[in-house]
């Protein structure tokens, strides 16, 4: 599975030049994996200095993807075990699911398989999931490598990524660093992306079939 390009962002479009598809986007995970830092940074342009266990919070951007006007609206969740009754309000019409754990954190790896992929089966079927392995910037700290070290433990690789993305059958993999912007954008094109192509395939199945007439 291939991450897009760094810098390599979606073109920024005004909402009023062309019909935008709306595309609702779900991001769920363990709770301080990095979810809410992404889609700030990508909403906003800002990495919050400051974790503050989300709730519930929505986002909206515009942006082009290949030829066609998107409005993506983002909507964050808690992973805190608090709100497991709360959180699947927010799963009504998604059109896709950014799933994600934190690359310094193999509990919210685990936690994709046991907790997280169960829960969006159950409420989402069929919606299309990106896997997003977050904190890429602390695979090198120090400080938390001594932790995980101390635990017997080590950050979660790429490879790892990869080969739970196939074992969850998520659409992509993607890594990204929201401190330091890095593949950020390239996430949430993979997500609209991902949501059209369901869209598409969807739209083709309900096309009634042509039958033979035999004279």
């Amino acid at each position: 599975m291939q991450q897009a390009a760094e810098g390599h962002g979606p073109a920024r479009v005004p909402p009023a030049e062309a019909k935008e598809t709306e595309i609702k986007a779900v991001i769920v995970g363990d709770g301080g994996c990095g979810k809410t830092s992404l889609l700030m940074v990508f909403a906003k342009g800002d990495f919050p200095k400051v974790y503050v266990p989300t709730v519930f919070e929505k986002y909206t951007a515009s942006f082009q993807v290949g030829s066609k006007p998107v409005k993506i609206h983002l909507w964050d969740t808690a992973g805190q075990e608090d709100y497991d009754r709360l959180r699947p309000l927010s799963y009504s019409d998604a059109n896709v699911i950014l799933m994600c754990f934190d690359v310094t954190n193999p509990s919210s790896y685990d936690n994709i398989l046991t907790k997280w992929c169960p829960e969006v089966n159950h409420f989402c079927k069929g919606v299309p999931v990106v896997l997003v392995g977050c904190k890429t910037d602390l695979r090198k700290d120090r400080a938390v490598l001594r932790r995980l070290h101390e635990d017997h433990l080590e950050p979660i690789t790429y490879q790892r990524g990869e080969a739970m993305a196939r074992l969850v059958h998520a659409a992509s993999y993607f890594e990204c660093s929201a401190k330091y912007q890095e593949n950020v954008a390239g996430i949430f094109v993979a997500a609209c992306s991902a949501a059209l192509g369901a869209a598409r395939r969807t739209q083709r199945r309900r096309r009634p079939k042509r039958g033979c007439v035999l004279c």
